[in-house]
């Protein structure tokens, strides 16, 4: 392992040991630094955190919407608005 990939992978483990909250901080500030538009920031997180809790709950978004708080419709608007591909379920033999 080069000395390049072993800091990548220190500084890596150094994030997952961050709070959320400090994780964001780290983000933002990459965020604002970058050359992207607030609009573009502000999809490109939510379809990131949205994508993650689907696959959390299996896309099962009447169980999702209970645990988030978000109704399950909201759910359906934005899957559709940041075109987030739906998991097909595999088929029980």
């Amino acid at each position: 392992m080069s000395t390049a990939d072993r800091r990548i992978a220190d500084l890596s483990e150094q994030f997952r040991d961050l709070t959320i909250k400090k994780q964001m901080k780290v983000l933002a500030h990459k965020a604002a630094h970058s050359k992207l538009y607030f609009k573009e920031i502000l999809e490109e997180f939510e379809k990131t955190l949205l994508q993650a809790i689907l696959e959390k709950y299996d896309y099962n978004l009447l169980k999702m919407s209970l645990d988030i708080k978000l109704h399950r419709n909201t759910i359906a608007k934005k899957i559709t608005k940041l075109k987030i591909r739906r998991k097909k379920k595999k088929k029980e033999r």
